[in-house]
């Protein structure tokens, strides 16, 4: 079997990790500090470019899922950088005296990336253990309940219900593509890993991106059918469409790692509070908060 690894495997995972982070910036800086009824055009603009930062991020999640040689520990960072972010979000709102409901910091993509890595943990494990995988998809579908119009939903994430179907679908997809590769290598008698490690990762991403475009078509479906749905992320239409533009990133991506170290790894899950910590700041300065 010829190698499938394609020539345009440009973009190691410490470049995909800058570029998300970048477009996240912008994302929450129009989220802060763009007036979306007198800026729309601005504000609609750098917001559905940084809509693209959380299927990267998410797929790099998971990713990590089946690379990590410390699945606990990949989960104890996740779920406490997401309780810090949160605490630190209803702190400032308690200060700020904001209804928890209009608070944009409360919230945050670690939350749905711990939810989405647990649930491919458990799933991959493909024993009695996985149909506990039921409770992250539990707490992401009453994420999107709300219960009260100061409090807003029930369990706090980011893009809701959406996030863990796309970890589903992300999931669902590689194990497609595992099985069908070693059907082939068995159908041509060679080593199984021959074929995953060879075409593996490049069969991957592009079910990656399948499942991101199935995930998209869904939650638009949802929306043509009733667009008040509880399910619906947050502006889903139009702005947060705009992610399936993420495709173009991971079909550039290469298994490659880049830069990497502890400071470089570390830095990364750094990044996400310090910015949030800063534009917060920013924001009550100016008075935008």
């Amino acid at each position: 079997m010829k190698t499938a690894t394609a020539k345009s495997d440009l973009l190691s995972s410490f470049a995909l990790k800058i570029i998300a982070c970048l477009l996240m910036t912008l994302d929450h800086a129009a989220l802060l500090f763009v007036d979306p009824v007198n800026q729309y055009p601005i504000y609609y603009a750098l917001r559905a470019i940084g809509k693209i930062s959380f299927p990267i991020f998410a797929y790099l999640a998971f990713r990590g899922a089946y690379q990590t040689h410390n699945a606990r520990n990949y989960l104890l960072r996740l779920f406490f950088l997401s309780i810090a972010l949160d605490a630190f979000s209803f702190l400032l709102g308690g200060i700020r005296h904001i209804p928890v409901a209009d608070n944009p910091l409360v919230g945050n993509a670690f939350t749905d990336m711990f939810l989405g890595v647990l649930l491919v943990t458990l799933l991959k494990r493909k024993d009695r253990f996985s149909f506990l995988a039921i409770l992250p998809i539990a707490y992401a579908f009453f994420s999107t309940v709300a219960i009260s119009p100061e409090y807003g939903t029930l369990f706090k994430t980011d893009w809701g219900f959406f996030s863990i179907i796309l970890f589903l679908s992300f999931f669902i997809g590689k194990e497609i593509c595992d099985y069908l590769l070693v059907y082939k290598a068995k159908s041509d008698g060679v080593d199984e890993r021959l074929y995953l490690d060879e075409s593996g990762f490049f069969y991957e991403k592009v079910t990656s991106c399948v499942a991101l475009f199935f995930t998209e078509a869904l939650f638009y479906l949802i929306f043509r059918l009733d667009n008040t749905s509880f399910l619906l992320p947050n502006q889903f239409v139009p702005i947060g469409t705009y992610s399936l533009l993420a495709v173009v990133f991971i079909l550039l991506s290469s298994p490659k790692k880049g830069y990497a170290s502890k400071y470089i790894q570390y830095g990364f899950y750094a990044y996400y509070p310090f910015h949030i910590l800063l534009l917060g700041v920013i924001a009550i300065g100016l008075g935008y908060l």
